[in-house]
């Protein structure tokens, strides 16, 4: 157990540093974009048609992605008070079952997103005429690595690692 514990957060650790290397690159590109857009508006008196669109899609998925990485980090608002006055087996008992719940919602999240994915497949933005799949992949990418963090915990917590 302890074997595939190390395994899946080994596959973790290596899934949160590329998401934030990801989000590195996303905030830089949403920053330069932003600050360009503002020059031009201002200064040159034009505009960048695209860059609303654009920054709407980096936004999405850096919000996504963050919220794995905050996940991942524990830096989620969270009560854990309940959780805090618990010792030995009742303290782990409830976080497998917390982690468990999570588990089957982002499961869940997962699944239905491919459902919807044909739906924003045909409708296009307005300024650049891309797909709102687009926009809504981060969806389905977030959850993928939510799953993978949580199964992470899940085996944490059985082999005694949490």
């Amino acid at each position: 157990m302890k074997t595939i514990s190390r395994v899946l957060s080994f596959v973790s650790d290596t899934a949160n540093r590329l998401t934030e290397t990801i989000l590195v690159f996303l905030l830089l590109t949403l920053s330069t974009l932003m600050v360009t857009a503002v020059f031009y508006r201002y200064v040159l008196n034009n505009s960048i048609y695209w860059s609303g669109e654009v920054s709407r899609i980096l936004l999405v998925f850096i919000s996504f992605l963050g919220s794995t990485v905050a996940y991942k980090h524990k830096a989620h608002i969270g009560i854990d008070i309940f959780i805090e006055k618990l010792a030995g087996r009742n303290k782990k008992a409830l976080n497998f079952t917390i982690e468990l719940f999570f588990l089957l919602f982002w499961l869940l999240v997962f699944v239905e997103s491919f459902k919807l994915m044909p739906i924003f497949l045909m409708q296009t933005t307005a300024t650049l005429e891309i797909p709102y799949a687009y926009f809504f992949s981060a969806v389905p990418i977030s959850s993928l690595l939510w799953i993978i963090h949580i199964i992470n915990n899940i085996f944490s917590i059985i082999a005694g690692n949490k």
